[in-house]
């Protein structure tokens, strides 16, 4: 007669009748959700994308200018001519001018500029960083696939968390790795077809301080997007209403709230990467209705990211207690 051996008392079975229902390490549990979420080909692709479309972007703003003052004085002054010529043809249509009015200074000019390619780039990749939330929360709702990753992770709240932590991670260290690509190539164009007149240490601070806030304001932006697929469990539910709101309640707010538009997404994202409140620049140079609004108000980057706040939470804290507290089917 026969036993089965048994395992030594207090270590636990490790052949193929193990139990395998407890949760997994957080390590584990780390690794195979960043592997998930990078794991979507638009993802991969949009990643790979990213050094090519900076080069594109650096490769215009080079080709966009040049040192040849001498040709852009001419310019101006032949614009001039023509101004004081059509202002004697109309007496009293035109105003005490000079040829310092009509001249466009062709140099990349790195102290101005830089901080307006900077909020370019980086508005972008607030889109794109919505967007991958949006794929990372609602891609395992359509495949089923959240069925298995709930069965190998049971405690939902430590899921949902670790989720959105990384979605958020990665946003945040992709926009710092593109501001870290675009400074350079930027400030070799200055170099080269510029000035980097007025460059200071002052300058430098308040472009840090940009990068760090575009850093954070596209985590935050990642996770909404996260989130807001999390709670209505459908990507594509999700994306309407991402776009419903970009596109529709900004019209409808420039129209009939105008007073609420700094606090629309794009407002946002104006205040967070507007660098005139640091350079002290002078308010009332502004283009663009958004643009004249934050500056009118002054609107500081706090406020902006406290706005960011008030539709960050609400639909993190009602994803997270749809996914902890409901059934998953």
């Amino acid at each position: 007669m026969t036993t089965a051996a048994l395992p030594p008392a207090g270590r636990p079975a490790t052949g193929p009748h193990a139990d395998r229902s407890g949760p997994r390490p957080l390590r584990r549990l780390v690794r195979s959700e960043l592997r998930r979420i990078l794991s979507p080909k638009p993802v991969r692709w949009a990643l790979y994308a990213l050094p090519l479309l900076l080069g594109a972007f650096a490769l215009a703003a080079y080709l966009g200018h040049d040192t040849d003052m001498a040709t852009a004085w001419r310019e101006a002054e032949a614009a001039y001519r023509q101004y004081t010529a059509e202002a004697a043809r109309r007496p009293g249509t035109g105003g005490p001018l000079s040829a310092q009015y009509f001249f466009d200074d062709p140099r990349y000019q790195l102290t101005k500029a830089s901080f307006v390619d900077l909020r370019t780039v980086l508005s972008g990749v607030a889109v794109a960083a919505l967007a991958f939330g949006l794929v990372s929360g609602g891609t395992d709702w359509s495949s089923r696939v959240i069925l298995n990753l709930v069965a190998a992770e049971p405690r939902r709240a430590r899921l949902f968390v670790t989720r959105g932590v990384l979605v958020a991670a990665v946003a945040g260290v992709t926009a710092l790795a593109t501001s870290a690509v675009l400074v350079p190539l930027l400030l070799v164009t200055a170099h080269l077809r510029g000035t980097t007149a007025d460059a200071d240490a002052h300058f430098w601070t308040a472009l840090v301080v940009i990068v760090l806030r575009g850093a954070a304001f596209v985590a935050l932006v990642a996770l909404l997007g996260y989130c807001l697929a999390m709670l209505t469990r459908s990507l594509t539910v999700a994306f309407g209403i991402a776009l419903a709101y970009l596109v529709l309640a900004e019209r409808l707010v420039r129209d009939y709230v105008p007073s609420l538009t700094e606090y629309h997404f794009s407002g946002i994202t104006f205040a967070v990467l507007n660098e005139r409140l640091l350079m002290l620049s002078d308010k009332t140079e502004c283009v663009g209705e958004i643009a004249c609004a934050a500056m009118r108000e002054g609107t500081p980057a706090t406020h902006a990211f406290l706005a960011l706040g008030l539709y960050l939470l609400p639909v993190a804290a009602a994803a997270l207690w749809r996914f902890t507290r409901t059934d998953i089917g």
